[in-house]
């Protein structure tokens, strides 16, 4: 087990290191870079990966249902813990709602679980991401922008995906070979552009960020097998969702908290030591999901 454990983490762990350490020396201006990968190669990545024949969406309902729980009750259970964090409600809840599902939880399960661990890894980061743009700016800001979610391409990259999928359309291969490539692309590079992002970031609250830390993972590990209580996964679905409750909070809930002016020091402090803290909890995330 433990071999298999190294197998999983240390690729994702060596990859991002080499993105922190590359950028604390050239200091190379990445907003280009994100903004390619998140516009373009995520949301071709989702088309690809839902528009095959093997994707099923009557197979994937029971699991999309598990991850909307799984987020929602993680926010319900973490909202009165966020005294014990050391911040405001509206700051806590979104770290302990959404977990780093792009850069980290799609390697994760592919490494975890093979080309199988692809469709439920897609399936968690439309819906993560959905949500993320509704409910958890809803929380940080008191107000929802339905705008926002018209507007993302994750959205009607998942659409048209699973459009093509139903109807059986074949996607010519001199189409499917490039967005295959752009696909491939997307992993390495989102980790590479999470160790760089780690690199400039700065810790102002030491014990906030631990103290959330421990929090948001034992809030998302319970509310997983709450939910696991009701909704009986098994295989690959059920430890994708294990794993899915281990990830660290999203560097996106710091964008937001910056963005809306919501104690954006200590998410950024929450946000960071949860990334170190993973290097214990990602392990075990794994060791719960093969149980």
């Amino acid at each position: 087990m433990l071999a298999q454990i190294a197998d999983i983490t240390l690729p994702i762990f060596l990859i991002v290191l080499v993105g922190f350490f590359y950028s604390r020396a050239a200091q190379p201006d990445l907003s280009g870079v994100n903004k390619l990968l998140v516009d373009i190669a995520l949301p071709v990545l989702i088309f690809t990966s839902l528009s095959t024949k093997d994707f099923n969406p009557h197979a994937a309902l029971e699991f999309s249902v598990a991850v909307v729980l799984l987020v929602l009750l993680s926010g319900l259970l973490a909202w009165p813990l966020s005294g014990w964090a050391g911040v405001s409600a509206r700051s806590f809840v979104p770290c302990a709602m959404f977990g780093n599902v792009g850069p980290i939880g799609i390697p994760l399960l592919v490494l975890a679980y093979g080309p199988s661990g692809m469709a439920p890894a897609v399936v968690a980061l439309v819906l993560s991401n959905l949500l993320h743009f509704t409910v958890g700016v809803g929380v940080m800001s008191g107000r929802v922008d339905w705008r926002m979610l018209y507007a993302n391409p994750l959205l009607w990259s998942t659409v048209l995906g699973i459009a093509c999928s139903q109807a059986h359309i074949n996607v010519p291969v001199w189409l499917a070979t490039p967005l295959g490539m752009i696909g491939q692309v997307l992993v390495p590079m989102m980790l590479l552009a999470l160790g760089a992002r780690l690199s400039t970031s700065r810790i102002t609250d030491m014990q906030v960020g631990v103290q959330s830390a421990v929090l948001t993972m034992g809030v998302r590990t319970l509310a997983a097998f709450v939910v696991l209580g009701g909704v009986p996964l098994q295989g690959v679905d059920r430890g994708a969702l294990l794993l899915f409750a281990a990830l660290p909070p999203a560097v996106f809930n710091y964008m937001l908290a910056d963005r809306f002016n919501q104690q954006p020091n200590q998410v950024a402090s929450m946000v960071i030591v949860a990334h170190v803290t993973s290097l214990a909890f990602l392990p075990l995330g794994i060791w719960l999901a093969f149980l």
